[in-house]
């Protein structure tokens, strides 16, 4: 018993000195790597790697699912889309990112969505909590060595919410009707790519979204 209980013991340091090691492991410069942008899908997944908690168990499939052919050798629905989950480090909600592949494996554009809106975002810290500089200097990479969180936000706040546009949509009428609110800019030129911004809200009953029920909202960027 006293030889288990050492055994033990062992086996419980090791592993909080693995864990020690893994959150001592220094961030790379997010400046410096690759991005996701104009680079073959594989470089842009091991860069997320280094960056960010991916859900690794997931990405074999994923990527595998881009080449999905019929037994008569015709593309499947979903080919040249490759969609990832993790966590960012010191937060614990998911991230989804979307990369969008050319036939020669290469990312022609990359989504992902933000932890709040931006519409109504105002402050530093606003911004903050949605995550927007975390995921962008992921996605610029080296692309845009010189992104600066605040001037990022201050592009957001002065060019990108100027040319939003909305659209609505009633997906269905009655007592319990279905209705989307869709809010998005597209093709703004920053750092050397597309920046594009969307926001959905759906609801259910009224068709006047503050007296709505079952209210659901997402936001996403992409860069292209």
């Amino acid at each position: 018993m006293v030889a288990r209980d050492r055994v033990l013991a062992l086996v419980m340091l090791l592993a909080v000195c693995s864990g020690a090691g893994a959150a001592d492991k220094p961030m790379p410069n997010l400046a410096q790597g690759p991005g996701c942008l104009a680079v073959p899908v594989e470089t842009c997944v091991a860069w997320l790697k280094a960056t960010m908690a991916l859900d690794e168990g997931f990405i074999p499939a994923a990527l595998a699912r881009r080449h999905r052919v019929d037994v008569n050798g015709r593309p499947l629905g979903g080919n040249g889309i490759v969609s990832l989950t993790g966590k960012l480090p010191g937060r614990l909600e998911p991230m989804l990112i979307v990369l969008r592949i050319a036939p020669d494996d290469t990312i022609v554009s990359a989504e992902a969505n933000l932890l709040q809106n931006l519409v109504a975002a105002q402050t530093e810290q606003e911004y903050d909590r949605s995550a927007l500089y975390d995921m962008a200097a992921r996605l610029y990479g080296r692309r845009c060595p010189g992104l600066v969180k605040l001037e990022l936000y201050r592009f957001f706040h002065n060019s990108v919410k100027p040319r939003i546009v909305s659209e609505r949509r009633d997906l269905s009428t009655g007592i319990n009707g279905l209705h989307r609110l869709t809010l998005h800019a597209t093709g703004l030129p920053y750092c050397g790519a597309q920046f594009g911004y969307t926001q959905q809200i759906e609801w259910r009953g009224s068709a006047n979204p503050e007296s709505g029920q079952s209210i659901v909202g997402s936001a996403s960027i992409t860069l292209q």
